[in-house]
């Protein structure tokens, strides 16, 4: 299904470079995997690897063992128990805002393929990929005021994803969804049977990786993030720009050269 190229078994992700699909793991099975710092720093660094490297086309993110990602590290959640050192509880959220930011602004396609729990933080993760591909048996939950905690970084591009009421509700009420509910209130993208969540992942970031121009992706992308919040005729003018530029690309004339001579669109996979 995906290479041998795994990096060693006891990584708190596991990166597997098969092209142009970068398959990322989250690698703390037994503990269903928790942001913990170590594995928040592994995976920004594995994150902008892959944003710099120019044959990967798509990230998917994925949990191993039985659930994607259960948020909150217990190790984490003792030192705010007993009261903590502020500086350290300021870097560890420093250090989860710096993930956010590298997976919110990826130049690359990313899809979460979720399976089990994807609880707190965990549940940001997927929030924050451009797709969502999740199972049947998959648990969705924002438990972060059950514990006295604000889930302040995700409710700032959750509503990017679902209705500023949806989002409110999510938040305020943390009860666990199913894949299925999540489906309908537009958390999750497409729910496919157990155990096939990973395999369509992949293909649909083939799928959507031939279709689409590199250059255009990561621009469209970068755009969908420049416009929020602006006013219309702001977002107007930027986007006028944007397109004026693009056209100067050489995919853009690629592309263009391809429909008109060939009366199709290029297959952006064949290079």
């Amino acid at each position: 299904m995906f290479g041998a190229t795994m990096k060693a078994m006891n990584n708190p992700v596991l990166i597997d470079e098969n092209d142009p699909v970068r398959l990322l793991t989250l690698n703390h099975p037994e503990r269903a995997n928790p942001l913990s710092w170590e594995l928040v720093i592994a995976l920004t660094e594995a994150l902008r690897s892959a944003a710099d490297a120019p044959e990967v086309r798509a990230v998917i993110l994925t949990g191993a063992g039985r659930h994607f990602s259960a948020g909150a590290d217990l190790s984490a959640l003792q030192k705010v128990a007993t009261g903590g050192d502020p500086d350290s509880l300021r870097q560890d959220s420093e250090s989860l805002r710096e993930l956010f930011e590298v997976l919110l602004g990826h130049p690359k396609l990313t899809i979460a393929a979720v399976h089990g729990a994807a609880i707190g933080g965990g549940c940001g993760l997927a929030t924050a990929c451009d797709l969502v591909v999740a199972e049947p048996g998959s648990l969705f939950a924002y438990t972060e005021v059950t514990i006295g905690y604000v889930p302040a970084l995700v409710l700032t591009f959750l509503t990017r994803r679902v209705t500023g009421q949806v989002a409110r509700r999510l938040l305020l009420d943390p009860e666990r969804i199913s894949g299925e509910r999540a489906l309908e209130l537009g958390l999750v993208d497409e729910l496919v049977d157990a155990g096939n969540a990973l395999d369509r992942a992949r293909n649909l970031a083939v799928s959507m990786a031939r279709k689409g121009s590199p250059a255009s992706i990561a621009a469209t992308k970068k755009l969908l993030n420049e416009t929020v919040g602006m006013g219309w005729r702001e977002a107007l003018t930027h986007a006028a720009e944007v397109n004026a530029a693009h056209r100067l690309h050489p995919e853009c004339r690629r592309g263009v050269k391809t429909f008109l001579e060939e009366k199709c669109t290029p297959d952006w996979l064949d290079d």
